[in-house]
């Protein structure tokens, strides 16, 4: 009995300290963000002309569009009711982080100056396609023939950077896209 209970502690101070990390500072794959950029990233592949543009950094959703840094509360309120509302403590400044969980994609918020932006939106179901047609399900061959070889690979993670801290970024497992993740640099 005092074992189990033993190994029960450990694993939820575990889980504690991954909710922890994820919330505060740290990629999905657990890294700093400042070493994802310059200590674990892989080499970019050569660029080619299938430039990321400023089109691809847009969430678009039933004819809704939802950009990164954003007003959050606009995008909310054109998207209608979430399913799902969810806030803690933010690490980017004084505030809260709200989550809003849709049918096929999460949008995450960060407070600024009193006002909530969009930090990430998370595809994970297909049926939501990115701007050149990617979707939850496609092929990595599909990834890099719409957007090319530019991109920076950490983990499972394809990650195409827009410039003002902007990104796109695919999840993969087993050849397949499993997420994808419009997200803002704060």
């Amino acid at each position: 009995m005092k074992r189990t209970l033993s190994l029960l502690l450990a694993v939820i101070m575990t889980l504690s300290l991954t909710a922890a990390l994820v919330g505060c500072g740290s990629d999905k794959a657990g890294n700093d963000k400042k070493e994802e950029k310059k200590d674990t990233t892989s080499e970019s592949q050569s660029a080619d002309t299938d430039a990321l543009t400023a089109e691809d950094l847009v969430f678009s959703y039933n004819g809704v569009t939802v950009e990164l840094n954003g007003d959050a509360d606009a995008a909310v309120a054109q998207l209608g009711e979430a399913k799902d509302v969810s806030s803690q403590l933010s690490c980017h400044g004084e505030g809260d982080d709200k989550t809003y969980t849709y049918d096929g994609f999460v949008l995450n918020t960060y407070p600024l100056d009193g006002k909530d932006r969009v930090l990430e939106i998370v595809v994970n179901a297909p049926g939501i396609a990115t701007s050149k047609g990617i979707e939850v399900g496609a092929a990595v061959a599909d990834v890099t023939a719409a957007y090319g070889s530019d991109y920076k690979q950490v983990g499972m993670y394809y990650a195409y950077e827009g410039g003002d801290g902007k990104s796109l970024q695919f999840f993969v497992q087993d050849d397949k896209v499993q997420e994808i993740s419009y997200y803002y640099d704060v």
